[in-house]
């Protein structure tokens, strides 16, 4: 996994056209991990565009960010337009492409290095240039907290990088009181 912290650092190099998308259905360590890995790269002088397959529950409309996410079903035509242009596709919090429903269709012939960044079981490994799997992480924001770290981009974490991670930690964990709750998230949420 070093060199995939290596090659993703080289990566963030100047400025690139990206879009981070997420599992139909959003819940909120996918909106979490999405919009903190957002702010971070546009912290990084990188143009962002969250694209979700469809609409996310109303309780995570609070989060920061939120007013800017695209929503595929919303609008189809914009959605594709700005993945044709996209140097880099983040996939967050999915391990295979039928999560994001009608969009792998246009995210499958994307040009675009494409990044998986997840926690469950089976990451497919054919549909990116880069995986970052952990199954025995808490959440895909907890493993996004590490990569901040990792690459040494943690002093970017500023409060609304801190608040998503917080809440997709928090609730992938049920509130800690879930089996993946261990030291390693405890550490990382009072850091957070």
């Amino acid at each position: 996994m070093k060199d995939n912290f290596l090659k993703l650092k080289n990566l963030l190099l100047g400025s690139k056209q990206i879009v981070i998308t997420t599992h139909r259905g959003p819940d909120g360590d996918a909106m979490g991990s999405s919009l903190a890995m957002c702010h971070l790269l546009r912290q990084l002088g990188h143009h962002v565009t969250i694209i979700t397959p469809d609409d996310y529950a109303d309780f995570l409309h609070w989060m920061p960010g939120d007013k800017e996410v695209l929503i595929y079903l919303d609008d189809k035509d914009k959605a594709i337009k700005i993945t044709k242009e996209a140097d880099l596709i983040f996939m967050m919090d999915f391990s295979q492409i039928s999560r994001i429903s009608e969009f792998s269709d246009t995210v499958s012939v994307s040009q675009a290095t494409k990044i998986i960044i997840d926690h469950h079981q089976d990451p497919d490994k054919s549909i990116a240039d880069i995986v970052f799997s952990d199954t025995s992480a808490s959440s895909t924001s907890q493993i996004v907290y590490e990569i901040f770290e990792s690459i040494e981009f943690n002093w970017c974490i500023d409060q609304a990088i801190a608040e998503c991670l917080y809440v997709g930690i928090m609730t992938d964990t049920g509130s800690f009181k879930y089996p993946n709750t261990n030291e390693k998230t405890h550490l990382i949420i009072s850091k957070l």
